[in-house]
């Protein structure tokens, strides 16, 4: 007689998602699946696009509940607040308990808000994640453009995130015909310092071409009512202030009492270094074996190691490795009908990289629905 075994998926990231579609896979296996989730799944490609109005909340979204059901799992719907690795369950906020046999968190990431004085606190700090914020900024912003208003926006941070986003506010203030009041900071002496150097070259182009201001080796140090002040002591006005500063593993998982360097650490089968029963994936974990960075590109590949390692686990068979590539394709959408192409030292700027783009994150987005 067998008995059925517990997965519990915290979080629905690009890799849960893969393995949620896959429950009568692991069901086979005798393993019961569980994805544990606030609700929603929010696609980090169609964020930008979303802010700069190309493309409604609706076409950004994914419901995990319907993905995981229509293939046999479960769903439950809240936020996990304790792990309890002794006794193997998990405690939501709500004060329901759920037991596991193997647990894999896929929780993403967040902004560092503290870094900025004042900022945490402040409603008109709009860190880039969670992505739901970029919605709640897509609206203000809108109404205000379209009642003829030219609020002062200042992005924090001038990485390929910051850039994009600055980007599709200019587009957004475009659809309604303002002039964008808008200011890019950049601590480096260059844009986006992981392209390569024509490709930076020519994003500051096209962001200036927009009317956007880019200040580059400047910080900010201090939000105080409707002002930024930065490294240098100079003010600049700033209605919103847009935090694109990097992005940081959720605090809570370090009290695991497990190696963590800024996220779980993990080996090449995605597993604990420290505990053999939870995997971590996507941006809340980190490789022992290679250093990449935080794109969404990694979870979509790390998905099927994920899923054949629960397999393995739960029928004894020998755990797959997990290799990123070192190239991968990034595609700034740039909200003007062109995009940045980038792979490796190759980089493309037009139309053709848009739409191939949009047709990549809408095959992805109709691979769950």
């Amino acid at each position: 007689m067998t008995t059925t075994r517990r997965a519990l998926l915290v979080g629905a990231g690009h890799a849960h998602l893969h393995v949620a579609a896959h429950a009568d896979r692991l069901a086979r296996a005798e393993l019961e699946v569980t994805l544990i989730d606030p609700g929603t799944f929010w696609y980090s490609g169609r964020a930008t696009g979303m802010l700069g109005g190309q493309f409604t909340a609706a076409q950004d979204q994914i419901d995990p509940r319907a993905v995981i059901e229509n293939a046999g799992g479960r769903f439950i719907a809240g936020r996990v607040e304790h792990i309890d690795r002794a006794a193997r369950q998990v405690r939501l906020d709500d004060g329901r308990h759920c037991d596991y046999d193997w647990l894999s968190v896929n929780v993403g990431s967040g902004v560092r808000q503290h870094a900025i004085t004042g900022c945490a606190d402040d409603t008109s700090c709009w860190p880039v994640k969670p992505i739901a914020q970029l919605d709640r900024l897509h609206r203000t912003l809108k109404h205000a453009y379209d009642a003829g208003e030219t609020p002062a926006v200042v992005v924090v941070g001038g990485g390929a995130t910051g850039c994009e986003i600055a980007a599709n506010i200019a587009a957004l203030a475009r659809r309604a015909s303002c002039p964008p009041a808008l200011t890019l900071l950049q601590a480096h002496g260059r844009l986006a310092p992981a392209l390569p150097a024509g490709a930076s070259r020519r994003l500051a182009h096209c962001l200036q071409a927009m009317g956007i201001t880019l200040k580059f080796n400047t910080r900010a140090v201090e939000r105080h009512g409707a002002t930024l002040t930065l490294d240098n002591d100079a003010s600049i006005a700033a209605d919103h202030v847009v935090l694109a500063t990097g992005l940081a593993a959720p605090a809570w998982l370090g009290g695991l009492g497990l190696r963590f360097d800024d996220g779980v650490v993990v080996d090449d089968t995605l597993r604990s270094v420290d505990d053999p029963r939870l995997f971590a994936v996507g941006d809340c974990a980190r490789s022992n074996t290679h250093d990449r960075p935080r794109l969404g590109v990694f979870g979509v590949r790390q998905a099927p190691v994920l899923l054949a390692n629960l397999e393995a686990v739960a029928t004894g068979a020998r755990l797959q490795r997990y290799t990123p590539q070192s190239k991968w394709l990034s595609i700034l959408d740039l909200g003007d009908g062109t995009g940045l192409a980038t792979r490796g030292k190759h980089w493309w700027h037009g139309r053709t990289s848009a739409w191939l783009k949009h047709w990549l994150d809408r095959r992805f987005i109709d691979s769950y629905r």
